[in-house]
């Protein structure tokens, strides 16, 4: 292959329905992927069958290990220098290759250059997208406090600027990517350039959607970046604000799954499990809740189900995996 040819990188597991339009935004592209590799994380359903339907796709099947470990077999496959991940329930925008890798190009430097996304739902019809503002000079203290990047699917990696740190670690698996993000940000280059290169599908089934599950693995990823960010005052007030704002991003989602799982005693084990995962990761938003909830009892105020006062710590902007 050529010094610039890009490999389009697409794990699955168990989204066959999603993944027909994941191929056809690929090879829908204004400037053609070199390579697409669908890598099947050991699917029960037609993932499989969908790829085999599209010609020149190459479609690798193992054992499921999860999504971190389904994109490093990609990696493993990809014959391109520049190296794009897409989720297969997301969707690249038709100029999305083009203007990454002439970004790519412009800022020769970079380990990887990043767009924005904007949402849609499960039916893949828009949804209204606040985009994150963008981040300006130091994208490593930036991104300590928020994922602004949101889906690997509008980033394009230079894998000649990724050596020894382009590989997404199965330990934290739902949030590998943002771990990747950091541990790039650290010591080398990255840059944004603003355009719109991808569909960001939310739905019922997507990783994300389990609110313990995704603040279990993200304060994981920054407590293994704590070291290098005590190093300067800087770092070290942008990761204390991020903790703080995942713990409160995610914390409000548990709670809210709890209040409608106490309600139903079929789902009580999993009441009982989030409640173990706010004593651990974020207790704090756990009594910060139980206050509220003594004080509406005690002096009036909005009922449940009601929306709540919106907190003052900053929120980290949505992520989402698939796995």
């Amino acid at each position: 292959m050529s010094s610039s040819a890009v490999s389009v990188i697409i794990p699955c597991y168990n989204q066959g329905r999603f993944l027909g339009e994941a191929l056809e935004s690929v090879l829908a592209q204004s400037r053609p992927a070199d390579q697409i590799v669908v890598i099947d994380d050991g699917s029960t359903d037609e993932t499989a069958e969908v790829a085999r339907r599209y010609d020149g796709i190459r479609c690798v099947r193992q054992a499921n290990l999860g999504l971190a470990q389904a994109r490093n077999r990609g990696l493993d496959e990809a014959a391109g220098r520049y190296v794009v991940f897409l989720d297969a329930d997301d969707r690249l925008r038709p100029d999305a290759l083009a203007i990454g890798l002439e970004a790519s190009r412009r800022h020769s430097e970079c380990a990887f250059v990043f767009g924005r996304c904007e949402r849609m739902d499960e039916q893949g019809k828009p949804l209204p997208t606040n985009q994150p503002p963008a981040a300006a000079g130091d994208h490593y203290a930036a991104l300590l406090q928020d994922n602004y990047i949101w889906t690997p699917a509008v980033a394009v990696f230079d894998r000649a600027n990724c050596r020894g740190v382009l590989r997404f670690d199965p330990a934290v698996d739902p949030a590998a990517d943002y771990d990747l993000y950091l541990r790039i940000a650290r010591e080398r280059s990255i840059k944004g350039h603003g355009h719109i290169v991808a569909d960001y599908r939310l739905h019922r089934g997507s990783m994300s959607q389990n609110a313990a599950l995704m603040l279990e693995a993200t304060v994981a990823v920054l407590y293994m970046q704590r070291q290098f960010a005590m190093r300067r005052p800087d770092h070290e007030a942008a990761w204390k604000n991020g903790m703080r704002a995942w713990r409160a991003h995610y914390g409000d989602a548990i709670v809210e799954a709890m209040r409608v799982d106490a309600r139903h005693p079929r789902r009580w084990g999993a009441f009982t499990g989030s409640l173990r995962t706010l004593l651990r990761y974020a207790p704090r938003d756990l009594w910060r809740h139980a206050r509220r909830k003594v004080q509406r009892t005690l002096l009036g105020g909005p009922e449940d189900g009601e929306p709540e006062t919106a907190e003052t710590t900053p929120r980290p902007t949505p992520r989402k995996s698939i796995g």
